[in-house]
């Protein structure tokens, strides 16, 4: 999957970035106060992505 899109689907639900890192991104749900990992790679594999999504209580991919 394509981080972009991740990151557009992420957005969708209300996730914002929290702050960047060196070699991630961090991503909060203001909902649940979840906070997850992004990886800053152009391609990320499929079921990181769905872990992701996953762990911020979001609807899947």
């Amino acid at each position: 999957m394509k981080r972009y899109a991740l990151l557009k689907h992420l957005r969708k639900y209300g996730c914002f970035l929290k702050r960047e890192g060196s070699s991630h991104s961090l991503w909060c749900n203001p909902n649940t106060g979840h906070v997850e990992a992004i990886p800053r790679h152009n391609e990320i594999p499929n079921k990181l992505a769905k872990k992701i999504v996953k762990s911020l209580n979001l609807p899947e991919l």
